[in-house]
């Protein structure tokens, strides 16, 4: 190939990555990022009601206290998982008396439960994920 085309086809690429470009900016210029509850906070995602009503933490573990209440599903309280600098935490079942490990959940009855995650990281993002997402960010 001559140099004139291969410039004329470095050229037209990058024309077509610079359109490319700037469609995409378009695209997420609207996207608005969602916010964060605390901890106290509640949120709905699916039909699913859920509150971060507390955060405990011991030598070694992270202690949530949650509740959930709107969709009847048997692994409804599993979709949890802990964001921290070190990466994504599944909960483990809480130790004796620290409270009930969370399993399946109802339409009508509030299930109270506690997650508990091998770390003391902070800060961290507790994410509950069903289609879509809510996060708490726990500080402190």
């Amino acid at each position: 190939m001559k140099t004139r085309t291969l410039l004329l086809l470095a050229v037209g690429c990058g024309l077509i990555i610079l359109v490319a470009g700037s469609i995409k900016v378009f695209l997420i210029a609207d996207d608005k990022s969602a916010s964060n509850l605390t901890v106290g906070g509640s949120g709905e995602v699916n039909g699913m009601t859920v509150t971060l009503e507390s955060v405990r933490r011991t030598a070694d573990q992270t202690l949530l206290s949650v509740s959930l209440i709107g969709v009847d599903d048997p692994y409804g309280a599993e979709s949890f998982d802990l964001g921290t600098i070190d990466g994504h935490l599944k909960p483990k079942a809480p130790s004796p008396g620290d409270g009930d490990a969370c399993a399946a959940t109802s339409k009508q009855t509030l299930t109270h439960c506690v997650l508990a995650f091998d770390t003391t990281v902070v800060p961290s993002v507790l994410i509950y994920q069903r289609d879509d997402a809510l996060r708490w960010d726990i500080n402190g």
